[in-house]
């Protein structure tokens, strides 16, 4: 079970993983790209998930396979920005490395 330090950072890896995925592939691939979880840290991630859906800062749906589909929103953008601007953060968070695998690369 994470601290609440870690969920945090947890929280902040994902929108982070979202967010690059959003301009590299931009927003038309972004809404059909699915994610597998790690099953290790499966409850954690998805709770993290629903926090920041829940938050209005990213789209998020779990499917019938269990993949996960989401993207960040517009006011995900702004929150990861600011913490580019803050840095300390941000850079911690990224200790947790990508947390979604991609199932496939988007079409």
């Amino acid at each position: 079970m994470l601290f609440l330090a870690g969920r945090n950072l947890l929280r902040n890896s994902l929108l982070v993983q979202l967010y690059k995925d959003f301009f590299t592939y931009g927003y038309e691939f972004c809404i059909s790209i699915d994610y597998n979880v790690q099953e290790c840290n499966r409850i954690e991630i998805i709770a993290a998930l629903y926090y920041l859906f829940e938050r209005r800062w990213i789209f998020f749906n779990i499917e019938k396979d269990k993949t996960v589909s989401a993207y960040i929103r517009g006011s995900g953008i702004d929150v990861v920005e600011d913490l580019l601007s803050e840095g300390g953060e941000l850079f911690l968070s990224q200790l947790y490395g990508d947390l979604l695998e991609r199932v496939g690369e988007p079409n």
